[in-house]
């Protein structure tokens, strides 16, 4: 594709995204869509400036019980996670919505698996096949149907988090080291390597979806939750399935997994996993010099929160850009604040410039 140098008139409003619950953005004047610019990133080539975030709708419809529990439904239904987040999940666990920190837990003291090692006598897989895939689906059509941006969806509890839900985190964290309980944990995650692509193949055929999410967090604020051979011995093997089942359907797997995670990084890459949107405790030029040629990163500029002014807002963008223009990458949003117009203007502004020269 042409290196169309940018022009001022890019950074006019010339209309705005569907509207999720989220809010809407502004879509800008820009030469190529930002799908199409995010595309080309996904394929290996050089996007015309470095993709948003935003630039990805992920979907979390009602018809998946988890979305509803979690307090995480977004799609054309009207959700209000205060008065509907919570409740059973599609496993038939319990959560609670806490408005304090906007999200569900599950309800302690009660766990649905009381003994890891004998969890089949506690669990019933449910059967996506029996949902109503084509009724969500119509709901959600106008969603489906947008061309401006990349269109994916999101599985919220992935191997390990679905293991925390099951039996609760101290008991989790045993059972992935503890030598008599991880025949055990293999056992589940097998089934559950099965069952995901199940719901996946749902997203392909009646949602068109481009991107998958999958949630699985590994880590606290200061390091991993187990050691890079853990993983490898546990998690890889299933999670590998899981994307290679997704990369059948050639759609792109992203790897939500919040935590200080740089040193699991390649247990991903040996599972097949495209991108990761890790957080800002994570080293990410390490990342990318070490293995930006294996797997997408985000990254987000530094020091942007609610009341930073625009010309705060930019110098954080024009560092950012600086920084990272070379590199196979996207804007990860690292809080509320980076959804701010001004934040993508200026990123838009800055990595167009920077990617394409301008034409004034």
């Amino acid at each position: 594709m042409d290196r169309i140098p940018f022009r001022k008139e890019e950074l006019e409003i010339v209309g705005q995204t569907i509207n999720m619950g989220r809010g809407s953005f502004p879509l800008l004047n820009t030469p190529i869509t930002p799908r199409e610019n995010f595309l080309m990133l996904l394929r290996g080539e050089d996007p015309l400036w470095i993709p948003f975030t935003r630039d990805v709708i992920s979907v979390t419809p009602a018809i998946v019980k988890d979305n509803i529990a979690r307090g995480f439904v977004y799609d054309a239904t009207p959700f209000d996670a205060n008065t509907e987040g919570g409740g059973p999940d599609m496993f038939g666990v319990e959560w609670e919505w806490v408005p304090q920190v906007r999200g569900s837990m599950v309800r302690p003291g009660n766990p649905k698996v009381p003994d890891v090692e004998e969890w089949e006598k506690y669990i019933e897989f449910p059967d996506p096949d029996s949902w109503d895939w084509a009724a969500s689906a119509e709901k959600n059509r106008a969603l489906i149907e947008q061309k401006d941006l990349v269109f994916g969806a999101t599985i919220l509890n992935g191997l390990f988090e679905r293991l925390i839900s099951f039996c609760e985190m101290s008991e989790a964290l045993v059972a992935m080291i503890d030598e008599d309980e991880q025949e055990a944990v293999h056992r589940l995650f097998d089934k559950l390597a099965d069952f995901y692509p199940k719901i996946i193949r749902k997203y392909k055929e009646y949602y068109h979806i481009e991107i998958l999410t999958f949630h699985d967090d590994w880590g606290s604020q200061r390091a991993p939750f187990f050691s890079l051979d853990t993983v490898r011995e546990m998690l890889v093997p299933y999670l590998k399935r899981i994307v290679d089942a997704t990369h059948e359907l050639g759609v792109i797997f992203e790897l939500h997994s919040c935590g200080k995670n740089e040193m699991l990084v390649p247990a991903m890459i040996e599972a097949g996993v495209d991108m990761w949107n890790g957080q800002p405790m994570n080293d990410k030029k390490m990342l990318v010099d070490k293995y930006g040629s294996q797997m997408i990163f985000g990254a987000a500029p530094e020091g942007i929160n609610n009341d930073s002014s625009v010309e705060e807002v930019r110098e954080s963008c024009r560092k950012f850009v600086e920084k990272f223009k070379d590199y196979r990458i996207y804007c990860g949003a690292a809080s509320d604040a980076m959804f701010a117009p001004k934040v993508k203007e200026s990123l838009y502004e800055f990595s167009r410039i920077a990617k394409c020269g301008t034409a004034e």
